[in-house]
């Protein structure tokens, strides 16, 4: 087991149950302890209650999206926390989706099917950016 997330929180907003527990699983293998949720309701609200290390969020959440998630997030930082690194992980793969999710807050950007492992170095390369990671 790796313990680059060693003691790390991560919030995983996904709507799919398999991907949800996919990343779970990688991200709990590396260390972190994961909240997992489904929506983007829930996962703001478990966000406002006790603000993760980082986010992984999908695109597509059903009624609402990953943008409407990192838009509250970002208002959120802002006022109360500072920063908070967010991973869009979607099945959109244009250049133009990439670039609408950067420019929404996100840090980073991947297209499933994603690489676990690429997710976990991504994620904790922008936790040590950030200062939250030692390097």
């Amino acid at each position: 087991m790796s313990t680059l997330l060693k003691d790390r929180t991560i919030l995983v907003v996904e709507d799919d149950a398999d991907t949800r527990d996919l990343l779970r699983f990688v991200l709990e293998e590396s260390g972190a302890k994961v909240v997992a949720v489904a929506s983007v309701d829930a996962a703001f609200g478990t966000y406002r209650q006790s603000p993760p290390h980082g986010v992984i969020a999908d695109i597509r959440l059903g009624r609402s999206d990953g943008y409407a998630l990192i838009k509250a997030i970002r208002e959120t930082d802002m006022e109360y926390r500072g920063f908070t690194p967010a991973i869009a992980v979607t099945g959109f793969a244009s250049p133009d989706d990439e670039d609408r999710a950067m420019a929404a807050g996100f840090n980073a950007y991947m297209t499933k099917p994603f690489d676990p492992e690429e997710v976990v170095t991504t994620l904790a390369g922008l936790l040590r950016s950030s200062g939250d990671l030692a390097a």
